[in-house]
């Protein structure tokens, strides 16, 4: 259940609007202010700006990624109705309160089928790094009388759990036993408590995590996404076809793997996401914040990222995928290096900027693994 730092450049937020008005905030801390953002037309403007538009999807194949999902038990947005919302609950460093909730007719038996692959898959994955990790076994409880399956994590006190009920699929990450934002969450569904008539203005919350020692290791090994070009090219080649690209991708490695050494270092990790209420919808204010040793190591990391957003840009953004692109930012000030994203209200700016990183996403092998294996 765990992802390495990496990705989680990748996965940051990114409220989505429908049609060509603003939208409420996916994102609350307080569950009686969810809001439910329809997927459908989000989901329309990327079918067509990355299978049609850009012809992304032909990395994988659009029909794999439908199979993927539908084998998933998650219907196609387009097709039937399905949205979601978030609440998360603010924290000591080192724990995680948040859940994601889709609404709409998820197949509950699918879905945790493919939790529990990729749960057992993990614990696989560790022994194969050779990270001491006693494997897990995921338990079968009760929330508020809702039928939930827990996942335990491989070393923190903390639980992954699925919990599905209605039209209601519930996922989230909680302190080890503690359920109590799952129950006020479902109380809100059920109607047991109200919902409120207007989001606030502002809405804040900030995460944060000190690496423990199996995390430094997993981040140090995680696979990068040019190390398997490589590795086949060294073992079934004597002569490369092409040593332009060859130089290119023993050059990225070097890259990634910098990247891993010097974010398997961090002393802490923060999260951060701040909502401001504009033109009746929501702007976006996100922080990455990495606390280094000391002043160096925060502007090597820095460089290091820059280098990194640099060569994964490169190639398939379109003209407006940049401009989303040019709204992230990379600074470093004595031992913190902050890489801060900055997001407007409009329906189209979102929108955008949801492709753009789904564009970088499916370059990348490790993605494409989910589909693939």
């Amino acid at each position: 259940m765990k992802r390495s730092l990496l990705l989680v450049l990748c996965l940051v937020f990114a409220g989505t609007a429908g049609s060509l008005m603003a939208e409420p905030c996916a994102l609350v801390t307080d569950p009686a202010d969810m809001r439910f953002i329809e997927l459908k037309e989000v989901a329309k403007f990327l079918e067509e700006d990355l299978d049609m538009g850009k012809g992304i999807t032909e990395v994988i194949g659009k029909k794999v990624i439908d199979q993927r999902f539908r084998k998933a038990g998650i219907p196609d947005p387009v097709k039937e109705s399905l949205s979601y919302s978030m609440v998360a609950r603010e924290m000591p460093v080192d724990q995680l309160n948040a859940a994601f909730i889709l609404k709409g007719p998820v197949d509950s038996a699918k879905f945790l089928e493919l939790a529990d692959k990729r749960y057992y898959r993990y614990f696989v994955h560790l022994q194969k790094q050779k990270i001491e990790a006693k494997p897990k076994i995921p338990v079968n409880t009760k929330i508020s009388n809702r039928s939930t399956r827990v996942y335990p994590f491989a070393f923190r006190n903390a639980e992954a759990l699925v919990s599905s009920f209605e039209d209601y699929t519930i996922i989230a990450t909680v302190p080890q036993g503690d359920y109590s934002l799952i129950k006020d969450i479902i109380n809100v569904l059920d109607g047991k408590a109200a919902m409120s008539k207007k989001q606030p203005e502002k809405i804040s919350f900030i995460t944060s995590f000190v690496p423990m020692a199996q995390e430094r290791q997993e981040i140090r090994k995680f696979e990068g996404q040019h190390q398997g070009f490589v590795a086949k090219a060294r073992a079934g080649f004597k002569k490369v076809a092409n040593p332009k690209a060859y130089a290119g991708e023993t050059k990225m490695i070097s890259l990634e793997d910098n990247l891993k050494a010097s974010m398997s270092g961090i002393e802490r990790f923060s999260y951060s996401v701040e909502a401001t209420g504009k033109d009746a919808g929501y702007a976006y204010d996100i922080n990455m914040i990495f606390k280094c040793a000391n002043q160096q190591e925060a502007g090597k990391l820095k460089d290091l990222l820059l280098a990194w957003m640099a060569s994964t840009s490169a190639k398939t953004l379109s003209e407006q995928d940049m401009v989303s692109f040019k709204a992230n930012k990379v600074t470093a000030s004595n031992d913190t290096c902050v890489f801060s994203i900055k997001l407007g209200s409009s329906a189209a700016e979102q929108y955008q900027f949801s492709s753009m990183l789904m564009t970088l996403m499916m370059q990348d092998r490790r993605f494409n693994k989910l589909f693939k294996s």
